[in-house]
């Protein structure tokens, strides 16, 4: 049977790092899959690397590769990977914690072929009816919804659930050393090499911002990178010069319609909550926008 490792960024999160490592060694068969999970942590809190020194003293499986300076979840990542032996590697948010049978959901998934993908994402139980938190779901993830059915295969996946194989993580190279969006762009780099694959019976949780100053910030950073990645992966007068920004609207209008109709085919109990949180949602793509915008104009 293959083997997995986990690998998680950390920069200052202690309000939820807890409930990602506690999910880990709470799945199926840990002892006998698992080789090893590490946590690259660069936080300066003052408080994150004590929650996660109080896992690693509850077995050698753990460990903490602890940085001097913030670290970019990519580099975090591709250090954590090179520090790791699994056949598997599981990368893992730490404001992501996983169903019990997420490991063993991927593991059969990966016996039948399927060597990259990623699973559902879902709201917490505590913030399901929190409507900052659904607009998030929804803006950030509406392609990884539950109720989406069979599994199948998709042009990219997130990382804050994604598994790979480890001899196509090392032949693309890992995550490119981009701030965001750098899941996407590892994805693109495999086209042609493996297919990459949507797992809907392996369940996650992601933890959602609570500030609002948080959520608007977070939302122009996602924007400014989505811009910043096509202009490099692209290489069309759709995205030199000014022509992005003036083809902007266009995009903005086929990015929405793509939302409502991936919400229209998701678990029904989805399309409420979208529209409790529209209002929210709303805004989000305004800061989203801002950022897009920004990129247009960013150095790369």
């Amino acid at each position: 049977m293959a083997k997995a490792s986990f690998i998680i960024p950390s920069y200052n999160s202690f309000q939820t790092i807890g409930r990602t490592l506690a999910s880990i060694l709470e799945q199926k068969s840990f002892d006998f899959v698992v080789e090893e999970v590490v946590v690259v942590d660069s936080s300066d809190d003052g408080k994150t690397r004590g929650v996660i020194q109080k896992f690693c003293h509850q077995g050698s499986k753990i460990k903490m590769i602890s940085l001097d300076e913030k670290t970019p979840p990519a580099a975090g990542r591709n250090l954590g990977a090179q520090q790791s032996s699994g056949d598997v590697l599981c990368f893992i948010d730490s404001d992501v914690y996983l169903a019990p049978d997420w490991l063993e959901e991927v593991l059969k998934v990966y016996q039948e072929g399927c060597r990259v993908g990623c699973g559902t994402i879902c709201l917490p139980e505590f913030q399901e009816d929190e409507k900052l938190a659904q607009a998030q779901l929804y803006l950030q993830f509406n392609e990884y919804l539950d109720g989406r059915g069979e599994r199948y295969s998709r042009s990219f996946v997130p990382s804050c659930n994604l598994f790979c194989d480890r001899g196509i993580f090392e032949k693309v190279g890992g995550f490119p050393n981009l701030r965001a969006s750098e899941d996407t762009l590892f994805c693109l780099r495999l086209t042609g090499i493996e297919k990459i694959w949507f797992i809907p019976t392996a369940r996650c949780f992601h933890i959602f911002r609570q500030e609002w100053k948080s959520f608007a910030k977070n939302q122009e950073l996602l924007g400014q990178y989505v811009s910043i990645y096509r202009r490099m992966h692209y290489k069309t007068w759709i995205y030199k010069g000014i022509m992005p920004v003036i083809l902007f609207p266009g995009f903005l209008v086929i990015k929405i319609l793509r939302i409502v109709s991936r919400i229209s085919k998701a678990d029904k109990d989805h399309v409420q909550k979208f529209f409790n949180s529209f209002g929210i949602f709303t805004l989000g793509i305004f800061y989203w926008s801002r950022g897009f915008i920004k990129g247009c104009f960013s150095k790369i």
